[in-house]
């Protein structure tokens, strides 16, 4: 009886729907993002035109994903249905250009981070941090990773082993761990630091947990850069680079579509706080306090009545960027003037005073200022 042939394992439909998946969410909270604010009359900033890049490399780099996958890539090298050297010629090809695509999408993406923080002037010295970050993106993220992936020559054997080239930048494993730990550095950067500011202004409780729900999203990214750095340094000593590439691979992109998903969170605002409100008891999110609670009873009754002084008009931020964190004196920033009507009736050794006298004078008074 002849042997049934042998059945060779297959990932390339699980990295392809991962990253399909989370492609087609990322460019759907994209498109959220700018379809909300245009209908806001919120013009496209610096951070906004970053983003769409971004996006648009990520889609790419998807589809290229489908070449290197039909080439080889999810299977063992050893697999007989990968057609030698044809197919691995090809997979090489096809992955090199999407490691291109992919490492400049995230540096395109981080920017747009740090355009937009930028863009929210939380403080002199957080905008520091934001600009050291820039710095730390672009040579350990973008350079030395592009150093690696065009140093050779002639030029095919950046991608072709085969070709006896020379490469005049040579990336070792203290660069590979100096690059993860680079992202993972400006990842919690760009979550904590906005965090650790909410504290310092006055706001509601559930715009702060709002706000804060956002931002703190941005640690899955982080996760997929910790991950992704441990795959890399795996895949260094592989023999089977067309298997044992796919977690990678999918690490890769996961950080990618996550993050431009992240990205594109916050000014939709808003739309979450609603959401936020309707999901979190509304006594969990604010405190009320009874004017004259726990005080001596002496009837009082007070009100107050709150009149902007300077631009006039109900200000709609339309979820720009200067503008989500509400502002704490007053809607447009203006001076605020209160001015308080007391009624108070107090009966003491057989003498009263009028409630209706004393309104009159705080009445009077109250219309002087």
């Amino acid at each position: 009886m002849a042997d049934s042939p042998q059945e060779w394992p297959n990932r390339g439909a699980e990295l392809l729907g991962i990253s399909t998946f989370l492609c087609v969410l990322s460019t759907g909270f994209l498109v959220w993002r700018v379809v909300y604010g245009l209908r806001n009359d919120r013009k496209l900033l610096l951070c906004d035109y970053l983003l769409i890049i971004a996006t648009l490399m990520n889609i790419t780099a998807t589809g290229i994903r489908y070449k290197s996958t039909i080439h080889g890539q999810g299977r063992h090298i050893l697999d007989p249905s990968i057609k030698k050297p044809h197919d691995i010629l090809e997979y090489s090809y096809y992955l090199w250009i999407g490691q291109v695509l992919n490492l400049m999408a995230v540096a395109i993406l981080k920017y747009s981070i740090c355009a937009y923080l930028l863009a929210l002037r939380f403080s002199k010295v957080y905008a520091v941090i934001v600009w050291a970050s820039i710095l730390m993106v672009t040579a350990l993220n973008l350079l030395c990773p592009a150093f690696g992936l065009f140093s050779c020559t002639p030029f095919d054997a950046n991608w072709n082993r085969a070709i006896k080239g020379r490469c005049w930048f040579k990336g070792g494993m203290g660069l590979t761990y100096a690059q993860g730990i680079s992202n993972i550095i400006t990842d919690i950067v760009y979550v904590v630091a906005p965090v650790l500011y909410l504290n310092t202004v006055q706001l509601s409780r559930r715009t702060k947990w709002g706000i804060r729900s956002v931002f703190c999203l941005g640690l899955v990214a982080t996760v997929c850069s910790i991950f992704k750095t441990i795959e890399m340094s795996a895949l260094k000593k592989t023999r089977d680079p067309t298997w044992d590439g796919v977690n990678l691979t999918i690490w890769s992109s996961t950080e990618l579509s996550v993050g431009i998903l992240i990205a594109s969170l916050p000014p939709l605002r808003k739309q979450f706080d609603k959401m936020f409100s309707h999901i979190v008891p509304s006594t969990f999110l604010s405190k009320s306090k009874t004017p004259g609670s726990g005080g001596i009873p002496m009837y009082n009754i007070s009100r107050s009545n709150t009149k902007p002084m300077g631009r006039s008009g109900i200000h709609d931020d339309a979820d720009s960027e200067q503008d989500i964190l509400p502002g704490s004196l007053g809607s447009d920033g203006g001076i605020t003037k209160t001015v308080v009507h007391e009624v108070t009736s107090v009966e003491r050794g057989g003498l009263h005073q009028s409630s209706e006298k004393t309104h009159g004078q705080y009445g009077e008074i109250g219309r002087g200022i």
